[in-house]
């Protein structure tokens, strides 16, 4: 009977423990994706530059980047370590921005036997856009610009890149 109670306080502190690791966000990473990035003690030599070996602190937006394996130095009396550590240095910055709002277009502003391509280049990407083939091998679109939720609507057939009707409502 003793071990009972020994076993279920053990499974109440156990469940409890990962109820409160979980209710803090998982504070430690048990299962961390990224690697620890901790020098090992040895490898610090007076003089030296280290800025350049450090791994940046922050995370930047995104980048591509190369591994480049750390230049040996000078030779010297005292043993080197066994293997130098491999450093990552950025390539490029990608930084993507958010497209330029376009003006909504109304139908009294598209003229009919337009291209399609300049009403992309002014207007921007519809909300909708189907294209088909009919059967006698015409390539017909439709876009459909919307905006405030579809209170505002502008749709455009198209046959052959060129624009055939456009109506708003």
């Amino acid at each position: 009977m003793k071990e009972a109670v020994v076993l279920v306080l053990l499974a109440v502190l156990i469940v409890g423990g990962i109820g409160i690791w979980v209710a803090n966000g998982n504070s430690v990473p048990f299962f961390s994706s990224q690697p620890a990035a901790v020098p090992p003690a040895g490898d610090a030599q007076p003089g030296a530059d280290t800025a350049k070996e450090a791994v940046p602190a922050k995370p930047l937006k995104t980048q591509t980047a190369k591994v480049v394996k750390k230049a040996p130095a000078a030779p010297s009396a005292e043993a080197a370590p066994p293997s130098q550590p491999l450093l990552v240095e950025p390539v490029a910055e990608v930084v993507v921005a958010p497209p330029a709002p376009k003006q909504f277009p109304s139908a009294k502003e598209i003229a009919v036997g337009a291209e399609r391509e300049n009403i992309s280049e002014r207007f921007g990407q519809p909300s909708l856009a189907t294209t088909t083939t009919s059967d006698d091998g015409r390539v017909l679109e439709t876009l459909v610009y919307a905006r405030r939720s579809g209170r505002d609507v502008t749709v455009i057939r198209i046959e052959d890149g060129k624009v055939l009707s456009a109506y708003s409502r």
